[in-house]
């Protein structure tokens, strides 16, 4: 392939175009014109890379031919060359308004127009590649965008998911999130002791759910032909449309479903906790009142047996000290009796009053269960 530039000259002085000729002919594709017109006809039918302009031409003039090719989107990126015998500042000027990109002043070297159309070359070479990179650019910001957008619908259904107390709540949001990318797919949702499977043809429907108790076990991401199985945790969504003709999107909506299917899972483990932890609220508010009766009851049990035991007490202190004149016994011994049946009794009120701490700290603690509830 040949890989030269190709320059459209157009000059109507035989000698001009004879020396470019001969200096174009190494390094270039060169195409002479005598005008213009004829200029402009062979770029509509196909567009140079340089162009050699003289100012001066019969018919149109080069600032015309400057100026319709810089008015054309097609054709407005083409460097242009005046070439001129007039090197006043009025000249320069006009050319440069009309769009030129240099200036070339007749009589001129073979070496100088080669330098002026390498360094053009150049410039072409540098803002092609400038476009090649905006391009890539501006394909890669797109596809950003696109991601962004479809990374959006991750994010709105975690900020949703939140706002689900139940598992048919949080699967008719992932159902929905779902279709926002065109998706056809079915749902389940497991916890210890029940499963739930959604679709867009219904709930617990009989074939789905054989399928996707089938696929629960294939892997976390799992591929087959236009399907696709995503299994985490509590979770596993079935995809029946991969889009697999387009690469790109494919591996987003893998990695993007993946996200979703992650945080419905973490969902419904909070859902999980939830429901587990109004089960066990629910059972200490059946238990407090129960053991407040209890505690009531163990109470007024403690105070007549408290008071029973302090009667009989007293009543064995008095027989005591009744049966001291009928034994006989001396002051020693009776001091010793009276002092053992005393330390005794100390004893039986301490266990009474450690009886009675510990149905305080019940009270308390059940006090402490009730503040729990409310709030």
């Amino acid at each position: 392939m040949d890989s030269k530039l190709e320059v459209f000259v157009v000059d109507d002085d035989p000698v001009i175009l004879e020396i470019l000729a001969g200096a174009l002919v190494d390094d270039f594709r060169a195409t002479f014109f005598t005008s213009g017109e004829a200029c402009l006809t062979a770029v509509a039918a196909a567009a140079p890379d340089i162009v050699i302009l003289d100012l001066s031409l019969p018919g149109m003039s080069g600032i015309e031919v400057c100026r319709r090719l810089k008015a054309d989107w097609e054709t407005q990126a083409i460097p242009i060359l005046f070439v001129s015998a007039s090197d006043d500042i009025e000249t320069h000027l006009l050319c440069y308004e009309a769009g030129g990109e240099d200036f070339i002043t007749k009589p001129f070297d073979a070496w100088e127009i080669l330098h002026k159309l390498k360094v053009a070359a150049r410039i072409l070479d540098e803002k092609r590649n400038l476009n090649e990179q905006a391009g890539y650019a501006q394909r890669t910001a797109m596809s950003a965008m696109v991601s962004m957008g479809e990374l959006g619908v991750v994010l709105q259904f975690l900020s949703k998911s939140f706002t689900c107390g139940t598992p048919g709540e949080l699967a008719a949001a992932l159902l929905d999130s779902l279709r926002q990318y065109d998706l056809n797919s079915a749902i389940q949702l497991r916890s210890d002791d029940r499963s739930l499977s959604l679709s867009d043809n219904g709930l617990d429907l009989p074939l789905e759910v054989s399928v996707l108790n089938h696929v629960r076990d294939s892997g976390r991401v799992f591929q087959f032909s236009s399907r696709c199985v995503f299994n985490f945790g509590h979770v596993t969504v079935l995809i029946n449309n991969m889009p697999t003709g387009d690469a790109d999107r494919c591996g987003r909506i893998r990695d993007n479903v993946a996200l979703l299917a992650e945080g419905a899972d973490a969902r419904m483990r909070a859902i999980e906790a939830e429901e587990l932890a109004r089960h066990r609220r629910s059972g200490i508010e059946a238990a407090l009142p129960r053991v407040r009766s209890t505690l009531d009851m163990v109470q007024t049990n403690y105070r007549r047996n408290s008071l029973e035991m302090t009667q009989a007490m007293i009543e064995f202190h008095e027989a005591l000290g009744k049966s001291f004149i009928s034994l006989g016994l001396t002051d020693d011994q009776e001091d010793f009796l009276t002092a053992l049946v005393n330390d005794h009794m100390q004893r039986m009120v301490a266990s009474q009053d450690a009886s009675l701490l510990t149905i305080g700290q019940l009270q308390e603690l059940a006090a402490s269960l009730e503040q729990v509830l409310r709030r």
